[in-house]
């Protein structure tokens, strides 16, 4: 079973906070097969949260509280840590205040994603709140993802400059907003238990800090108990102040009516209290206004806390000018309300723990940028496409494409980015296209926060090694006649941190001639089922008449492109003819073929020879083949091969330097000799070919005459027919996209 990717989250402590409840509520939500957390704390004592996280499968680390004066010692500690544990997928960072500290040492110890989360929207006073500012500044600069509970904490945290330019998302504290609905059983049942069922019952949840203004609180309360004796406050909450604020309550003649309950599961309570006073100095987005909100309770708060946090008519804004008299007053005025619960309004407003999950797992995936010059017909566009395809539900991903014309590949719910910068004429022309292509691709890599960028093509490879920026650079070779460009090889091995080659002799050759960091072989993906279906359909009507006829149809696939060796396959496909005059040849794929044609017509095969053009459904033509035929004078890995044998044909091959011994093979080195007939297990293997191009009927090579006697022997006789159909299908399933899924996947 695959491990699930694990984040760090780093708190100050894993008490009964805002920001500490908001997190356990989505990782109690959150799929843990899929995602787990961890948390590292400034704190050395077990808290409110520990046993919970343990249960959960997570992590608790701890490291010293950071004061200024022990600079060097936290960054030392912090340093050791990310040291001793790289195995995170990203670090979301809730204390701003060191986050510039952290963030960028755990992404120099290889953690892949920087997440700056600001949940506050101001900082202490005095020589405290000072050098928050000044230890904070740097933060945006050095995080991937500056995310803020609202959009006060937005702009005190990050800057409004860097929130003008989109440059920092919100996301709202979410809530499990179910638990909070309004019960009013349970009201009855906590309210009959602290003996409180004939009460004037105003609540607060936070901890006793500076910003939530208990001081000012009691003072509001002490008003309310002035004109009803009946009034208690229940505070739920722990923290540095609270021992000044009993204080302060017995000064005030108030022990007996404020109950200090300290940190408690909040939900049951806002069922009992009548009346939420939330009068904080500053503050990000407080769940707890949310909440109480859920439970349909009114709430009075300061005007300091951002707007964001009225979701419903139940919470209303006052003054901290005012005094503690005018608060009183308020809540006395408005005490008497027809209780009922606001679930429905706060998941509407997108408050709901349930519909924030996708966007956190959004967050928590790598931004995968695909390269590719075009998506029109040919092999790697294929690939690229169905790499994206099979990838948006593991990555965050992205295809970068040099010009848009022609779109030919399913790129449904893949996000493009046209470059539009499509080839030019000339040296100059290419020169100054790879310097525009380079910058323009810096420029999203950057602004896109690419953590790989995977290349198809010689041209895309270029670009990508050339516009690395901290991204990691993935250089995709797809056929061997790349290896030649010496000079353009030893650029992008350079500065590559992969080479992923799609066959393994390939890979070989690359490691041995070029010495890139690392080298990988990943063969291509074959949508076995897709062939199969599509390979059921229906092809066009035009072309009934030729494959229903009689006689075996021999296929071939490709575009019109003089590697392909198409003149071999015409002039052996004529030697066939001879010994069983009724076969038929197909060549499937874009071009206008009018050499061949008249090639064809010179040998006398034209009216057994079907161009079909290019065609969406390949497969509905070639599954009517009684054999495929690939005379390729040189591949990377031949798609077309595969594709036909999981149509269920069965395939021989020229022996070209990459790709059909790796297919058709159980050992690929068994056939190094290319220039003899090779039985593979999976498919016939013939010498290589002359490249030279020739179109002269009247010449006929060796090669051509044993290519011929092999396709004879194979459709003569229905016994190795059908033992290649069940091998052809057997080995088509050995490079199915789940496999190839898989692959990428432990890569990345």
């Amino acid at each position: 079973m695959k491990e699930p990717i694990r984040i760090l989250h780093v708190l100050g402590g894993l008490n009964l906070g805002g920001a500490e409840s908001r997190i356990m509520d989505l990782y109690r939500h959150i799929d843990r097969k899929e995602i787990q957390f961890d948390f590292l704390v400034h704190s050395s004592a077990e808290e409110y949260f520990d046993k919970e996280i343990r249960d959960l499968g997570g992590n608790v680390y701890r490291i010293p509280r950071f004061k200024v004066y022990n600079w060097f010692a936290y960054k030392k500690a912090v340093k050791r840590f990310f040291s001793e544990h790289q195995e995170f997928r990203a670090v979301h960072g809730h204390m701003t205040s060191t986050a510039s500290i952290y963030l960028p040492i755990a992404k120099k110890a290889g953690v892949p994603i920087a997440i700056a989360h600001a949940r506050s929207a101001g900082v202490p006073g005095g020589i405290k709140g000072i050098l928050t500012k000044i230890i904070r500044f740097p933060l945006k600069y050095r995080a991937d993802y500056c995310l803020a509970c609202s959009g006060a904490a937005c702009e005190s945290v990050y800057g409004k400059k860097w929130v003008r330019q989109g440059r920092a998302e919100v996301i709202p504290n979410a809530i499990d907003a179910s638990q909070y609905d309004y019960d009013a059983s349970q009201r009855e049942a906590v309210r009959k238990k602290l003996d409180l069922e004939d009460k004037l019952v105003i609540g607060h949840v936070g901890s006793f800090r500076t910003p939530k203004n208990h001081a000012f609180l009691l003072q509001v309360f002490s008003e309310i108990y002035k004109k009803r004796k009946d009034a208690v406050l229940l505070l739920l909450g722990e923290g540095e102040l609270i021992d000044t604020i009993k204080q302060q309550a017995a000064v005030l003649g108030l022990s007996e009516a404020v109950y200090f309950l300290g940190n408690q599961k909040a939900a049951p309570y806002y069922q009992a209290f009548d009346f939420l006073v939330f009068p904080s100095l500053y503050e990000g987005l407080p769940g707890t206004v949310v909440e109480a909100q859920t439970a349909g309770l009114r709430c009075l708060v300061s005007d300091t806390v951002t707007g964001e946090v009225k979701i419903t008519d139940l919470a209303e804004f006052y003054s901290l000018d005012k005094t503690a008299k005018e608060w009183a007053d308020y809540v006395l005025g408005h005490c008497r309300y027809e209780r009922a619960g606001r679930l429905a309004e706060v998941k509407e407003a997108g408050f709901d723990i349930e519909s924030q999950i996708e966007k956190y797992k959004k967050i928590y995936r790598k931004n995968l940028l695909l390269m590719v010059p075009l998506l029109h017909q040919g092999g790697f566009e294929r690939i690229c496409a169905l790499t994206a395809q099979l990838l948006k539900d593991v990555c965050n991903v992205r295809i970068a494409i040099f010009s848009s014309k022609d779109l030919f590949y399913d790129v449904s719910g893949i996000e493009v980015s046209d470059l539009n910068l499509p080839s030019r004429p000339g040296v100059l022309g290419k020169i100054l296209n790879v310097l525009l292509r380079r910058r323009k691709a810096k420029r999203l890599k950057r602004e896109r926060n690419i953590h790989i960028t995977y290349s198809f093509g010689p041209t895309a490879n270029l670009v990508n090694a050339l516009s690395k920026v901290k991204d990691e650079v993935w250089i995709g070779i797809r056929g061997y006649g790349a290896l030649e460009d010496k000079h353009a090889m030893n650029l992008t091995c350079k500065r590559a941190d992969k080479v992923i080659c799609c066959t393994q002799v390939m890979a070989d050759d690359v490691k041995a001639l070029y010495h890139p960091a690392q080298v990988e072989c990943l063969y291509n993906p074959c949508d076995t089922e897709a062939i199969r279906e599509l390979s059921e359909r229906q092809p066009d009507k035009a072309h009934k008449a030729f494959l229903e006829g009689n006689g075996p149809i021999i296929a071939s696939m490709s575009r019109e492109d003089d590697v392909k060796g198409f003149w071999h396959l015409l002039k052996g496909f004529a030697l066939v003819k001879k010994e069983i005059p009724d076969a038929k040849l197909m060549i499937i794929g874009e071009g206008e073929f009018t050499e061949y044609k008249k090639l064809a017509a010179d040998l006398g095969i034209a009216g057994s020879v079907l161009f079909t053009g290019v065609q969406k459904n390949p497969f509905c033509y070639v599954s009517w083949a009684s054999l495929y035929i690939m005379t390729s004078i040189t591949e990377g890995f031949p798609n077309s091969l595969i594709e036909a044998m999981a149509a269920g044909v069965p395939a021989i091959s020229v022996n070209c330097k990459t790709g059909p011994a790796e297919i058709f093979m159980e050992d690929y080195r068994e056939a190094a000799d290319q220039h003899r007939v090779c039985h593979g297990k999976y498919g016939i293997l013939l010498p290589v070919l002359n490249p030279e191009k020739n179109l002269d009927a009247s010449v006929v090579e060796e090669e051509e005459r044993i290519m011929a006697e092999e396709a004879v022997k194979v459709l003569s006789d229905a016994r190795l027919l059908e033992k290649g159909r069940e091998n052809a299908l057997a080995r088509s399933r050995e490079f199915s996209v789940e496999r190839y899924k898989e692959q990428m996947e432990m890569l990345l």
